[in-house]
């Protein structure tokens, strides 16, 4: 090769280096070999220069397995006449490590072979990274992309492919803007241009994909950068169309729950809920409701669909594999028919139904909480179409919504009945009653007012007990209605009595000849369970005009006349005359004595506890004003009440029970704990007259109370009267934290507007719904449904008057929250209610 001074350069360089380099000669001898090469060989410098690959692997016999491949590897470089690169792989330690290998074949000046130069580089580490970043690019669980600066495709993973419809080899060379939904390309080129400007951008869009569906999608973009400068765009690309779909899902039913609570009218919900399901499905929806009767769907909503193919559907059969809607309602469960041309069951349909373009339909049956079949949900699409599981969970939450929405609205329905009615006789009620005297009265003057009472009604009641009364007050109502006629107008005000508005009474002897006609129905023989009973009736009468000219003079006048009948025995009617009023001037000088009363201390409050049915605790209780005269005795609050009210002395007998109340519940929780609140009842002349929430304010400041010690009760009847006075006190009794409650619901006009508009913390149904449980159906029904109600609106419900254990298993069952009545305790006078606080606190602090 040449003198060893001329390679002393090339020496030199050669040692310097770490990586592999051999200079060996034509006949394959190493000649030089730097220091890295045998470091990685383990071999010796001074035993190995000079010789040849055999005689090396002579004294480094592990040598051996390198061989084949340097001999082959040089014999190809000799043979081009050029450099050659190739990977080879050395073990080392025992691990592989991989060499990018480059053979440099030197020809001295006549061409022949005079050396050749070997130099490898660990490339290891750099192709593990490459494979990894490879890896993470195929691999990768959502979609990457590499655009060049025109946004052109340069290459995509599997993902992509998928998200986007289209193949590898059809995005390559797409640009990307191509695969964007019209509406999103003003959006994404701004954000393009701001990546082209070194800023990473991130940002919802929709893809267009190959099939012309449109998704949504999560769009991450980085500038992709060599030597510093941009040469592109690296991007990821997430698919979120399900998790959209399920948050405005999640979303829209929060939506529909909150419209079923506030009582919106069904038709809005259900115009809703197709509204947001055809948004999100992109189908075309339609609810049909079971009637059992004729064991067919009656088609209801539906707004997107033809005229004719409604005809088509209404009045469908239920019945196994009748289409889709009849099957889904035989089966209760879902029906997916993915292809209507070929699905058998919708032969008899199939020719008008593929007519009006539809390919597919899906239904769910709507099923009630009790698992009774109510309708269906059906969505209709105009291609072949299976749908994905969102979709199926979708129509199940709708389906589940629309029963919500349903039964709701049918119990509406129940309660605005018995808002107007009578639960035992069905008849109106007293506020239906006053309705209907204010339109008749525009209609004709020539109207008397009748008041009717049985009698010796309680003592049969009570010898023969609660059911025995129901039949007999339902027989005697019934009669009344026959003898009036449908063109008067006959209601139950309560108890025994009734009040009848008769039209066309132009004198006093008539309106006798009417009662009379009364009187004669009513002590015909009875029978009751094979046992034969005479009643009578008591009767008064007042006519328009001569004896009053609004309904409360008329029905004043008549109740009067009526108690002179009973005077004279009872079975008798009277028609009003002012010399009646001597029992009117009593109760006048009655209401005279309020104010002495007040301050000789002869009101006391008695209290009437609460029983939570889940705790099986005293919760609360009722304060309830009693006046002990030193005459005449205890006076019924049912006597005094409304005259204090009449009076206006309900002003300060109200502040009197308020402070009172909240006085000895101040001692008790001083004495027993703190878990002690008191209801109080407050009339409308107080909310009309006084400033009640500053007057609750004022005595919980005074005697260092919080306000959840508390409750305030309303009677249902006052929220007809001064909405917005009521609706403003009720709003700052509870911003003080003082909750409210509607007393006797039930038995005035409390709708569900109502119910929405006052926000009430609690509902106290009304005793003359408890006392039949469970054996009256109606009553059950009712009271079930309120509840059903109250739990939807996330309102409290205390049943009244429970007075057996069979009342209470049933409300335990129907998950009544609290109870009160006779069965636990009557009302008691504060040191006998102190004494049952003790005993429990006692029993529970065991």
């Amino acid at each position: 090769m040449g003198s060893h001074k001329r390679n002393l350069p090339i020496q030199t360089i050669i040692n310097a280096s770490h990586e592999i380099i051999v200079l060996k000669d034509s006949e394959s001898r190493w000649m030089e070999v730097s220091a890295g090469t045998l470091e990685v060989f383990g071999i010796d410098r001074d035993e190995i220069i000079g010789k040849t690959d055999k005689e090396i692997e002579g004294i480094y016999p592990y040598f051996k397995e390198h061989l084949s491949r340097f001999f082959e590897s040089d014999r190809r470089s000799w043979q081009s006449g050029t450099q050659i690169q190739t990977a080879e792989t050395i073990t080392i330690d025992g691990i592989e490590r991989i060499y990018d290998v480059v053979k440099i074949p030197i020809y001295n000046s006549e061409g022949s072979p005079d050396a050749l130069v070997v130099m490898g580089r660990d490339v290891t580490g750099i192709l593990e990274h490459e494979q990894m970043y490879r890896s993470l690019f195929r691999d990768h669980p959502d979609g990457i992309y590499s655009l060049d600066k025109e946004d052109n495709i340069l290459d995509v993973n599997k993902e992509s492919e998928i998200i986007s419809g289209y193949s590898r080899e059809e995005l390559i060379g797409m640009n990307f803007r191509s695969v964007l939904a019209p509406e999103s390309l003003d959006e994404a080129g701004r954000h393009f241009e701001k990546v082209l400007q070194g800023t990473s951008q991130w940002y919802e869009s929709k893809l267009r994909c190959k099939d012309g569906k449109t998704r949504d999608v999560q769009i991450t973009t980085l500038p992709t950068k060599l030597n510093g400068k941009i040469i592109g765009i690296h991007g990821m690309v997430k698919d979120v169309t399900e998790k959209n779909q399920l948050e405005q899902l999640k979303n829209e039913q929060t939506v529909i729950l909150a419209k079923i609570a506030v009582g919106d009218p069904l038709e809005e919900i259900m115009r809703y809920i197709i509204e947001t399901v055809e948004k999100i499905s992109k189908g075309i929806c339609s609810v049909m409701f079971y009637e059992k009767e004729h064991n067919w769907l009656r088609f209801v909503y539906g707004p997107k669909l033809p005229e004719q193919f409604i005809k088509v559907i209404d009045k469908f059969p239920v019945g196994k594999h009748l289409a889709s809607c009849g099957h889904a309602s035989y089966t209760k469960k879902v029906a997916i028919v993915t292809d209507i041309e070929k699905a058998a069951s919708w032969s008899p349909w199939r020719q008008e139904t593929l007519r009006h373009g539809f390919r597919a339909c899906w239904s769910m049956p709507i099923l009630s909480t009790n698992d009774a079949l109510l309708g269906t949900f059906g969505v209709y699409y105009p291609e072949v179409r299976q749908p994905l599981e969102i979709e199926i969970d979708m129509l199940r939450t709708f389906s589940y919504l629309s029963g919500l929405a349903i039964e709701r609205s049918r119990h509406e329905e129940e309660i605005q009945f018995l808002a107007k009615h009578d639960a035992l006789t069905n008849l109106p009620n007293l506020r239906y009653f006053k309705e209907v005297f204010s339109d008749k009265i525009r209609q004709t003057e020539d109207l008397a007012v009748m008041f009717i009472d049985l009698d010796q009604f309680k003592s049969l009641n009570d010898t023969f007990g609660h059911i025995f009364g129901d039949m007999l007050l339902q027989e005697i109502a019934k009669r009344i209605e026959k003898v009036i006629g449908k063109e008067n107008f006959i209601a139950r005000m309560g108890g025994d009595e009734f009040i009848l508005l008769l039209q066309e009474v132009t004198d006093e002897q008539k309106m006798r000849l009417v009662a009379d006609q009364i009187l004669k129905e009513t002590e015909k023989p009875l029978m009751i369970e094979g046992q034969e009973f005479h009643v009578t009736a008591s009767i008064g009468v007042s006519l328009f005009g001569k004896h009053g000219k609004t309904i409360g003079e008329l029905m004043k006048n008549a109740d009067v006349a009526m108690y002179k009948a009973k005077e004279t025995g009872g079975n008798a009617g009277k028609v009003y005359e002012a010399t009646m009023d001597d029992k009117a001037y009593e109760l006048y000088m009655l209401r005279g004595e309020f104010r002495k009363a007040l301050e000789l201390q002869q009101f006391e409050l008695h209290y009437q506890p609460k029983i939570n049915l889940k705790k099986k605790r005293i919760t609360g209780m009722e304060a309830l004003v009693r006046w002990n005269h030193p005459e005449k005795g205890s006076i019924s609050p049912a006597t005094f009440i409304p005259l204090a009210e009449e009076s206006g002395f309900i002003l300060e007998l109200g502040a009197w029970v308020l402070r009172n109340a909240c006085r000895q519940v101040k001692e008790w929780r001083e004495a027993e704990g703190p878990d002690i609140r008191v209801a109080v009842n407050v009339s409308v002349k107080q909310f009309i007259k006084q400033d009640v929430a500053a007057l609750v304010q004022l005595i919980l400041q005074e005697l260092e109370l919080p306000p959840d010690c508390l409750e305030i009760e309303i009677t249902e009847s006052v929220l007809s009267s001064h909405e917005s006075v009521i609706q403003e006190a009720v709003e700052s009794l509870q911003k003080l934290g003082v909750k409210v409650s509607i007393d006797d619901f039930g038995t005035g006009y409390a709708s569900l507007t109502y119910l929405k508009q006052f926000r009430a913390d609690a509902i106290k149904i009304d005793q003359s719904f408890i006392r039949h449980l469970p054996q009256n159906q109606d009553d059950a029904a009712i009271v079930s449904a309120v509840i059903t109600l109250a739990k939807a609106l996330d309102i409290c419900i205390v049943a009244e008057g429970v007075e057996t254990k069979e009342q209470v298993d049933f409300l335990v069952e129907k998950e009544c929250t609290e109870v009160q009545g006779y069965y636990f305790s009557k009302p008691l006078q504060a040191d006998k209610m102190h004494e049952l606080l003790k005993q429990q606190f006692a029993s529970e602090n065991k």
